[in-house]
Protein backbone atom coordinates (compact mmCIF):
# COMPACT_ATOMS: atom_id res chain seq x y z
CA UNK A 1 0.00 0.00 0.00
CA UNK A 2 0.97 3.30 -0.72
CA UNK A 3 -0.06 4.87 3.02
CA UNK A 4 0.31 3.37 5.82
CA UNK A 5 -3.18 1.50 7.51
CA UNK A 6 -3.75 3.51 10.73
CA UNK A 7 -5.75 1.50 13.76
CA UNK A 8 -7.88 2.61 15.74
CA UNK A 9 -5.31 2.73 18.92
CA UNK A 10 -3.72 5.07 16.98
CA UNK A 11 -6.19 7.27 15.47
CA UNK A 12 -6.36 9.69 19.16
CA UNK A 13 -3.13 10.18 18.98
CA UNK A 14 -3.61 11.65 14.64
CA UNK A 15 -6.42 13.88 15.99
CA UNK A 16 -3.72 15.39 18.50
CA UNK A 17 -1.25 15.46 15.59
CA UNK A 18 -3.83 17.45 14.26
CA UNK A 19 -4.82 19.89 16.72
CA UNK A 20 -1.14 20.27 17.53
CA UNK A 21 -0.75 20.94 13.56
CA UNK A 22 -3.72 23.63 13.96
CA UNK A 23 -1.96 25.78 15.54
CA UNK A 24 1.03 25.84 12.74
CA UNK A 25 -1.38 26.54 10.04
CA UNK A 26 -1.14 30.22 9.71
CA UNK A 27 2.10 28.80 8.70
CA UNK A 28 2.00 25.68 6.44
CA UNK A 29 -1.81 25.54 5.72
CA UNK A 30 -4.36 24.11 6.99
CA UNK A 31 -3.94 20.37 8.44
CA UNK A 32 -6.24 17.78 8.14
CA UNK A 33 -6.41 13.65 7.72
CA UNK A 34 -8.06 11.92 5.28
CA UNK A 35 -8.88 8.56 5.18
CA UNK A 36 -9.48 6.68 2.01
CA UNK A 37 -12.15 4.34 0.65
CA UNK A 38 -9.44 1.46 1.44
CA UNK A 39 -8.80 2.24 4.84
CA UNK A 40 -5.78 4.15 4.20
CA UNK A 41 -5.39 7.92 6.55
CA UNK A 42 -2.76 10.33 5.93
CA UNK A 43 -2.36 13.58 7.88
CA UNK A 44 -0.73 16.77 6.60
CA UNK A 45 -1.88 19.88 4.83
CA UNK A 46 -4.85 20.54 3.19
CA UNK A 47 -4.03 22.39 -0.44
CA UNK A 48 -7.46 22.83 -2.38
CA UNK A 49 -10.00 20.66 -3.91
CA UNK A 50 -10.62 21.58 -7.64
CA UNK A 51 -12.36 19.67 -10.04
CA UNK A 52 -13.07 17.06 -8.06
CA UNK A 53 -9.40 16.05 -7.11
CA UNK A 54 -8.11 16.92 -4.04
CA UNK A 55 -4.40 18.10 -3.05
CA UNK A 56 -2.94 17.07 -0.23
CA UNK A 57 0.48 17.90 1.32
CA UNK A 58 1.93 15.01 3.44
CA UNK A 59 5.05 15.17 5.14
CA UNK A 60 6.54 11.90 4.05
CA UNK A 61 4.91 11.38 0.31
CA UNK A 62 5.12 15.17 -0.71
CA UNK A 63 2.33 16.51 -2.88
CA UNK A 64 -0.28 14.00 -3.53
CA UNK A 65 -3.35 14.44 -6.37
CA UNK A 66 -6.72 12.32 -4.79
CA UNK A 67 -10.18 11.88 -6.70
CA UNK A 68 -12.80 13.04 -4.73
CA UNK A 69 -14.37 10.17 -4.52
CA UNK A 70 -11.23 8.06 -3.26
CA UNK A 71 -12.17 9.91 0.26
CA UNK A 72 -14.15 8.40 2.60
CA UNK A 73 -13.43 11.27 5.35
CA UNK A 74 -11.71 13.91 5.63
CA UNK A 75 -11.16 16.18 9.21
CA UNK A 76 -9.66 19.60 8.94
CA UNK A 77 -8.64 22.30 11.20
CA UNK A 78 -9.92 25.73 11.15
CA UNK A 79 -9.83 27.99 7.90
CA UNK A 80 -10.49 26.23 5.24
CA UNK A 81 -12.29 28.15 2.68
CA UNK A 82 -15.25 26.39 1.63
CA UNK A 83 -16.95 27.20 -2.08
CA UNK A 84 -20.33 25.99 -2.28
CA UNK A 85 -22.27 25.02 -5.30
CA UNK A 86 -24.64 28.57 -4.78
CA UNK A 87 -21.28 30.42 -5.63
CA UNK A 88 -21.11 31.42 -1.61
CA UNK A 89 -17.68 31.43 0.30
CA UNK A 90 -17.91 29.89 3.83
CA UNK A 91 -14.95 29.84 5.77
CA UNK A 92 -14.42 26.87 9.00
CA UNK A 93 -13.46 23.05 9.93
CA UNK A 94 -14.97 20.46 7.28
CA UNK A 95 -15.59 17.09 8.47
CA UNK A 96 -17.20 14.95 5.85
CA UNK A 97 -17.54 11.12 6.70
CA UNK A 98 -18.59 8.03 5.29
CA UNK A 99 -22.64 8.51 4.38
CA UNK A 100 -21.54 11.90 2.23
CA UNK A 101 -22.39 14.15 5.29
CA UNK A 102 -20.25 17.22 5.65
CA UNK A 103 -20.39 19.08 8.59
CA UNK A 104 -18.85 22.38 8.79
CA UNK A 105 -18.19 24.57 11.69
CA UNK A 106 -18.02 28.28 10.66
CA UNK A 107 -15.26 30.53 11.81
CA UNK A 108 -17.53 33.39 12.41
CA UNK A 109 -20.08 31.71 14.10
CA UNK A 110 -21.25 28.84 17.01
CA UNK A 111 -23.39 26.75 14.92
CA UNK A 112 -22.50 24.21 12.92
CA UNK A 113 -24.18 23.85 9.33
CA UNK A 114 -24.92 20.42 7.60
CA UNK A 115 -24.25 20.28 4.14
CA UNK A 116 -23.59 17.34 1.27
CA UNK A 117 -20.60 16.35 -0.70
CA UNK A 118 -22.63 17.98 -3.68
CA UNK A 119 -23.02 21.01 -1.79
CA UNK A 120 -18.93 21.61 -1.82
CA UNK A 121 -17.47 23.20 -5.71
CA UNK A 122 -14.07 23.36 -4.58
CA UNK A 123 -11.37 23.97 -0.70
CA UNK A 124 -9.35 26.76 -0.77
CA UNK A 125 -9.84 27.83 -4.33
CA UNK A 126 -7.53 30.11 -6.10
CA UNK A 127 -8.25 33.95 -4.85
CA UNK A 128 -9.25 35.86 -8.08
CA UNK A 129 -7.90 39.62 -7.96
CA UNK A 130 -10.61 41.35 -9.22
CA UNK A 131 -8.40 44.49 -8.98
CA UNK A 132 -7.88 46.29 -12.81
CA UNK A 133 -4.11 46.88 -13.42
CA UNK A 134 -2.17 48.65 -15.51
CA UNK A 135 0.74 48.34 -18.23
CA UNK A 136 1.86 50.86 -20.61
CA UNK A 137 5.26 50.99 -22.86
CA UNK A 138 6.52 54.86 -24.97
CA UNK A 139 9.32 54.80 -27.48
CA UNK A 140 10.88 58.09 -28.32
CA UNK A 141 13.70 58.42 -31.48
CA UNK A 142 14.57 61.32 -33.43
CA UNK A 143 17.13 63.28 -35.28
CA UNK A 144 18.00 66.95 -35.36
CA UNK A 145 20.79 68.18 -37.23
CA UNK A 146 21.83 71.94 -37.62
CA UNK A 147 24.41 73.40 -39.73
CA UNK A 148 25.19 72.28 -43.47
CA UNK A 149 22.37 70.02 -42.82
CA UNK A 150 19.13 71.37 -41.43
CA UNK A 151 16.65 68.28 -40.74
CA UNK A 152 14.53 67.45 -37.59
CA UNK A 153 12.70 63.82 -37.29
CA UNK A 154 10.99 62.41 -34.70
CA UNK A 155 9.23 59.14 -34.09
CA UNK A 156 7.13 58.05 -30.99
CA UNK A 157 4.64 55.09 -30.35
CA UNK A 158 3.07 53.65 -27.07
CA UNK A 159 0.30 51.53 -25.66
CA UNK A 160 -1.46 51.67 -22.35
CA UNK A 161 -3.46 48.87 -21.22
CA UNK A 162 -5.84 48.91 -18.33
CA UNK A 163 -6.79 45.42 -17.57
CA UNK A 164 -8.91 43.19 -14.88
CA UNK A 165 -10.28 39.28 -15.30
CA UNK A 166 -13.34 40.79 -17.49
CA UNK A 167 -12.22 43.74 -19.38
CA UNK A 168 -9.40 45.52 -20.78
CA UNK A 169 -9.30 48.87 -22.23
CA UNK A 170 -6.21 49.48 -24.89
CA UNK A 171 -5.06 52.73 -26.12
CA UNK A 172 -2.23 52.60 -28.68
CA UNK A 173 -0.53 55.73 -30.83
CA UNK A 174 2.10 55.98 -33.30
CA UNK A 175 3.89 59.75 -34.72
CA UNK A 176 6.46 60.63 -37.07
CA UNK A 177 6.97 63.75 -38.29
CA UNK A 178 10.65 64.96 -40.31
CA UNK A 179 11.70 67.69 -41.98
CA UNK A 180 14.87 68.71 -44.33
CA UNK A 181 15.66 72.02 -45.17
CA UNK A 182 12.28 73.19 -44.41
CA UNK A 183 10.40 71.11 -46.33
CA UNK A 184 8.36 68.24 -44.50
CA UNK A 185 9.37 64.45 -45.67
CA UNK A 186 7.34 62.56 -43.74
CA UNK A 187 4.04 63.45 -41.36
CA UNK A 188 2.01 60.30 -40.32
CA UNK A 189 -0.22 59.93 -37.29
CA UNK A 190 -2.07 56.59 -35.84
CA UNK A 191 -4.60 56.56 -33.12
CA UNK A 192 -6.37 53.21 -31.88
CA UNK A 193 -8.94 52.61 -29.27
CA UNK A 194 -10.32 49.29 -28.10
CA UNK A 195 -12.22 47.35 -25.50
CA UNK A 196 -11.96 43.91 -24.85
CA UNK A 197 -15.03 42.14 -23.01
CA UNK A 198 -13.56 38.18 -22.08
CA UNK A 199 -15.66 35.22 -22.42
CA UNK A 200 -12.91 33.41 -20.55
CA UNK A 201 -8.95 33.69 -19.82
CA UNK A 202 -8.50 32.61 -23.53
CA UNK A 203 -11.54 34.58 -25.65
CA UNK A 204 -12.80 37.92 -26.15
CA UNK A 205 -15.13 40.06 -28.06
CA UNK A 206 -13.93 43.66 -29.01
CA UNK A 207 -15.04 46.71 -30.45
CA UNK A 208 -12.56 49.65 -31.56
CA UNK A 209 -12.20 53.12 -33.50
CA UNK A 210 -9.48 54.09 -34.81
CA UNK A 211 -8.06 57.42 -37.08
CA UNK A 212 -4.92 57.81 -39.29
CA UNK A 213 -3.51 60.92 -41.34
CA UNK A 214 -0.77 60.73 -43.75
CA UNK A 215 0.11 64.15 -45.38
CA UNK A 216 2.53 62.78 -47.89
CA UNK A 217 -0.06 60.21 -49.29
CA UNK A 218 -2.34 62.51 -49.51
CA UNK A 219 -4.48 61.28 -46.84
CA UNK A 220 -6.22 63.72 -44.42
CA UNK A 221 -8.28 61.29 -42.48
CA UNK A 222 -8.84 57.13 -42.74
CA UNK A 223 -11.41 56.31 -39.68
CA UNK A 224 -13.19 53.59 -38.89
CA UNK A 225 -15.18 51.05 -36.73
CA UNK A 226 -14.77 47.63 -35.84
CA UNK A 227 -16.31 44.95 -33.27
CA UNK A 228 -14.54 41.22 -33.48
CA UNK A 229 -13.45 38.16 -31.85
CA UNK A 230 -10.13 37.71 -29.91
CA UNK A 231 -7.99 34.51 -29.00
CA UNK A 232 -5.25 34.59 -26.66
CA UNK A 233 -3.48 31.36 -27.43
CA UNK A 234 -0.25 31.76 -25.23
CA UNK A 235 -0.04 34.34 -22.36
CA UNK A 236 3.33 33.39 -20.05
CA UNK A 237 6.21 35.83 -19.15
CA UNK A 238 8.67 34.50 -22.17
CA UNK A 239 5.66 34.18 -24.71
CA UNK A 240 2.94 36.14 -25.79
CA UNK A 241 0.32 34.98 -28.44
CA UNK A 242 -3.09 36.42 -29.47
CA UNK A 243 -5.35 36.95 -32.86
CA UNK A 244 -7.98 38.56 -34.06
CA UNK A 245 -10.73 38.84 -36.45
CA UNK A 246 -13.26 41.48 -36.87
CA UNK A 247 -15.35 43.29 -39.45
CA UNK A 248 -15.15 46.85 -39.86
CA UNK A 249 -16.48 50.00 -41.96
CA UNK A 250 -13.70 52.55 -42.68
CA UNK A 251 -14.18 55.97 -44.46
CA UNK A 252 -11.04 57.96 -46.35
CA UNK A 253 -10.83 61.48 -46.78
CA UNK A 254 -8.10 62.51 -49.45
CA UNK A 255 -7.07 66.15 -50.18
CA UNK A 256 -6.89 65.28 -54.19
CA UNK A 257 -8.46 61.82 -54.70
CA UNK A 258 -11.94 61.26 -54.38
CA UNK A 259 -13.32 60.15 -50.49
CA UNK A 260 -14.20 56.13 -50.21
CA UNK A 261 -16.30 54.18 -47.65
CA UNK A 262 -16.18 50.69 -47.09
CA UNK A 263 -16.45 47.42 -45.15
CA UNK A 264 -13.94 45.55 -44.53
CA UNK A 265 -12.98 41.78 -42.85
CA UNK A 266 -9.58 42.55 -40.83
CA UNK A 267 -7.26 39.70 -39.45
CA UNK A 268 -4.30 40.64 -37.01
CA UNK A 269 -1.74 39.03 -34.31
CA UNK A 270 0.31 39.81 -32.04
CA UNK A 271 3.60 38.31 -31.14
CA UNK A 272 6.36 38.55 -28.30
CA UNK A 273 9.33 36.45 -27.60
CA UNK A 274 12.02 36.54 -24.97
CA UNK A 275 15.42 35.09 -25.53
CA UNK A 276 18.51 35.18 -23.33
CA UNK A 277 17.26 34.84 -20.08
CA UNK A 278 14.79 38.05 -21.36
CA UNK A 279 17.21 40.35 -21.94
CA UNK A 280 16.37 40.37 -26.15
CA UNK A 281 12.94 41.06 -26.52
CA UNK A 282 11.53 40.04 -30.30
CA UNK A 283 7.98 41.48 -30.91
CA UNK A 284 5.64 41.51 -34.10
CA UNK A 285 2.37 43.16 -34.40
CA UNK A 286 0.25 42.64 -37.99
CA UNK A 287 -2.54 43.46 -38.76
CA UNK A 288 -4.81 43.88 -42.34
CA UNK A 289 -8.24 44.96 -43.61
CA UNK A 290 -9.75 43.86 -46.80
CA UNK A 291 -12.33 45.70 -48.44
CA UNK A 292 -15.65 43.72 -49.04
CA UNK A 293 -16.83 45.66 -51.77
CA UNK A 294 -13.25 45.23 -53.35
CA UNK A 295 -11.31 42.29 -53.24
CA UNK A 296 -8.19 44.03 -54.86
CA UNK A 297 -8.21 47.04 -51.83
CA UNK A 298 -6.04 45.55 -49.20
CA UNK A 299 -4.92 47.55 -46.35
CA UNK A 300 -1.74 45.92 -44.48
CA UNK A 301 0.34 46.88 -41.47
CA UNK A 302 3.43 45.33 -39.73
CA UNK A 303 5.15 46.29 -36.89
CA UNK A 304 8.05 44.00 -36.47
CA UNK A 305 11.45 44.37 -33.73
CA UNK A 306 13.62 44.08 -31.21
CA UNK A 307 13.62 45.46 -27.96
CA UNK A 308 16.86 45.14 -25.73
CA UNK A 309 16.06 45.77 -21.68
CA UNK A 310 19.11 48.53 -20.49
CA UNK A 311 18.16 49.01 -17.03
CA UNK A 312 14.73 48.80 -14.90
CA UNK A 313 11.95 49.93 -17.25
CA UNK A 314 14.24 51.19 -20.37
CA UNK A 315 15.00 49.63 -23.63
CA UNK A 316 16.21 50.36 -27.10
CA UNK A 317 14.32 49.12 -29.71
CA UNK A 318 14.96 48.62 -33.64
CA UNK A 319 11.91 48.45 -35.62
CA UNK A 320 10.74 47.55 -38.82
CA UNK A 321 7.55 49.23 -40.39
CA UNK A 322 5.66 48.24 -43.44
CA UNK A 323 2.53 49.99 -44.24
CA UNK A 324 1.30 48.60 -47.40
CA UNK A 325 -2.42 49.76 -49.47
CA UNK A 326 -2.99 48.25 -53.07
CA UNK A 327 -5.46 51.05 -53.83
CA UNK A 328 -3.30 54.81 -52.93
CA UNK A 329 -4.16 57.85 -53.60
CA UNK A 330 -3.89 59.36 -57.38
CA UNK A 331 0.05 59.39 -58.29
CA UNK A 332 0.86 57.93 -54.77
CA UNK A 333 3.01 54.72 -53.61
CA UNK A 334 1.72 51.61 -52.53
CA UNK A 335 4.01 50.88 -49.89
CA UNK A 336 5.70 53.08 -47.18
CA UNK A 337 8.63 51.30 -45.13
CA UNK A 338 10.47 52.61 -42.39
CA UNK A 339 13.29 51.30 -40.00
CA UNK A 340 13.09 53.21 -36.43
CA UNK A 341 15.89 52.93 -33.91
CA UNK A 342 14.67 54.46 -30.37
CA UNK A 343 14.57 54.27 -26.37
CA UNK A 344 11.59 53.03 -25.06
CA UNK A 345 10.17 52.82 -21.09
CA UNK A 346 7.98 50.14 -20.09
CA UNK A 347 5.76 49.69 -16.92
Amino acid sequence: MLFKKTNKKTYSSLFLLLSISSLLAPLYGHAAIVTLNNGDQITGELQQLNDGVLTFKSGVFGEIKIPWGNVAKLVSDDGVRVQLDNGAMVTGQVIVDESGKVVLKKTDSPQAKTLTRQDITALNPAIIDNSTTYSGKFDLGGVFNRGNSHDDQVHTNGEFVARNPDDRYTLNWELNEATSAGTTTTSNRRLLGQYDVFLDPKNYLFANAKAERDELADLNLRSGAGVGYGRQFIDTEITKLSGEVSVNYIKEDYKLSQDRSFPTLGFGFKYEQKFLNQKLVYFNNFNTDANLSDTSDVLLRNRMGIRVPIAAGLNLSTQFNIDYDNAPAIDKKKMDTALIFSVGYAF
